[in-house]
């Protein structure tokens, strides 16, 4: 016995993977440039700071990626199990 799968349901999967594959690249990006952003502006980035600002900006990005894949998923399954309603 075989089960058909709903070419519906196909869709719906390969858009959430590939909003959580852009979200993956876009979020932790924005996010270590922003670290490095406010580093800068406060002061405490430049000469002498042995590297801190990158690496913390690194950790950040780093930190970012998986959440940001899931958040990814998230929208874009809420989105279509809204656009299945109307």
């Amino acid at each position: 016995m075989t089960a058909r799968r709903s070419p519906r349901l196909l869709w719906v999967v390969l858009r959430a993977v590939a909003l959580g594959l852009v979200l993956m690249i876009v979020l932790p990006l924005g996010a270590a440039l922003g670290v490095l952003a406010a580093g800068h502006l406060a002061g405490a980035c430049g000469p002498g700071s042995a590297g801190r600002c990158e690496m913390a900006a690194a950790q950040v990005g780093l930190y970012t990626i998986i959440p940001a894949y899931v958040i990814g998923v998230a929208i874009a399954l809420f989105h279509d199990l809204r656009m299945r309603r109307a």
